[in-house]
């Protein structure tokens, strides 16, 4: 949720608050596809190395919220200094690997259930996924509707989103901290 909701809003940030092209707007998102696409790949090998499944997505989450930190840095502050707008494609390249991780390591969980589950348990995931998109999107742009695509109203939504990190990280210490294989053992 967190990071579609400050996706579907970057753009219009970064050209309504610091008037960069649309064309350098796109690019950050495209950074952000791309660090998506790398935490995608990453907790597969992260759990061979160890890392326990609730590890994994507090690491996603910890990410969102530094990718967060980082863009809200460029668009926000212009005294004194501003912060390079280049920058904010780092800050989403970070945020995209975050939310790889987390997305990644939910679907991992949810296949691996020993409960016999699977099908229930991925439809309640979807859902929620979907829903919280929903809602973060829906607030942020009600806030954005009501402040306008100004400072304020688009640090609303880096508020909104930065909530649903919060309650993604909460969410990750109900991750059970054994993990069975991915692959079953070679006999």
């Amino acid at each position: 949720m967190a990071f579609f909701t400050a996706d579907l809003f970057i753009p219009l940030a970064l050209t309504s608050v610091r008037g960069i092209s649309a064309t350098l707007a796109g690019i950050v998102l495209t950074a952000g596809i791309i660090g998506w696409t790398a935490g995608a790949y990453a907790p597969a090998r992260l759990l061979k190395w160890g890392m326990t499944k609730g590890g994994i997505a507090r690491l996603g989450a910890i990410l969102v919220i530094a990718g967060l930190t980082v863009i809200g840095a460029v668009i926000l502050t212009t005294v004194p200094v501003p912060v390079p707008v280049p920058v904010a494609a780092v800050g989403w390249i970070i945020a995209g690997l975050g939310a790889g991780l987390g997305f990644t390591i939910n679907s991992i969980a949810v296949l691996d259930d020993a409960a016999g589950t699977v099908g229930r348990a991925s439809s309640q995931m979807e859902l929620g996924n979907q829903a919280g998109i929903a809602i973060g999107t829906g607030l942020a742009g009600a806030l954005v509707a009501t402040m306008g695509a100004t400072a304020a109203g688009l640090s609303g939504v880096l508020v909104v989103a930065g909530a649903g990190v919060v309650l993604a990280l909460l969410a990750s210490t109900r991750f059970a901290e054994t993990h069975p294989p991915l692959t079953p053992p070679e006999r």
